[in-house]
This record gives C-alpha cells, structure tokens and sequence, in this order.
C-alpha cells in the first residue's frame, strides 16, 4: 500500500515538473513573440486584416514546412500571400534571432496559437539554417 502511494506521488510529481517546464518554454516564447512579433501581428496573434496575416488558427503556418518557416523568419517575406482565404500583400523584414529565440517563437505560435506541439529544439533550428 505505501509503495503504491508512493509510486503515485512520484509519477504526480514527474507530471507537474513536465507541465511546469513547458508552461516556462511557453512563457518564453510569449515573451519573444510579444518583443519580435505583435508589433504587427498584434499580441493574440489575430493579425491586422489585409494589412497583416493572422499567425493564431494560421492555414499558412500549419501547412508550412519546418525549412519554410525557419527561413521565413530568417529572411522576412515580402509580396503577395494568402492566409485563410485571405490575400495580403505587405512586407514582413528579416528576423535577427538566436536559434533558441526562434525554436522559442515557433513553439508558441505552433502550441499557443495553433492548437499543435511545441516540438521545436535550437538544434533543429540551427541544422535548417545550415542546410539553405
């Protein structure tokens, strides 16, 4: 009986701390998405309507690929597009990020924005810029 409640003590306890640190990663890349992002795509993430495209229920980013994401922001993105039927045609500049700062970004707007998983790591961040 004690080795049970123990067991479940232990396993409670591995939860929180998982759930703590991913609320802590989602924090961050809140912070970096407020600081880098929301000046233009507001702070929930809604966009401006045909000025700037929303990045929250994003078609555009759930469609893109890993490369085509860590590229835009790399490299900013300037012409036509369409995000959830809506076409916008603006220019969005080049990021200075860290690779930690992007996997931060990418992770909030894939979980906080988009209903998905917050999968991103610097290293994968870095070995996409690599490849070019």
């Amino acid at each position: 009986m004690k080795i049970r409640f123990l067991g479940t003590l232990v396993g409670a306890a591995i939860v929180l701390a998982v759930s703590g640190a991913a609320s802590a990663a989602n924090e961050v890349g809140q912070s970096h998405f407020e600081r880098v992002c929301a000046a233009c795509h507001l702070p929930t993430g809604e966009g401006v309507p045909g000025v700037f495209p929303p990045l929250k229920q994003s078609d555009y980013f759930k469609k893109a690929t890993p490369a085509q994401l860590v590229k835009l922001l790399n490299n900013g993105l300037t012409g036509e597009v369409t995000v959830n039927g809506q076409r916008f045609n603006s220019v969005m500049p080049p990021q200075t990020l860290s690779d930690e700062e992007t996997a931060a970004i990418l992770n909030y707007v894939s979980a906080g924005l988009n209903g998905g998983k917050a999968s991103w790591t610097p290293e994968q961040v870095k070995r996409l810029r690599a490849a070019k």
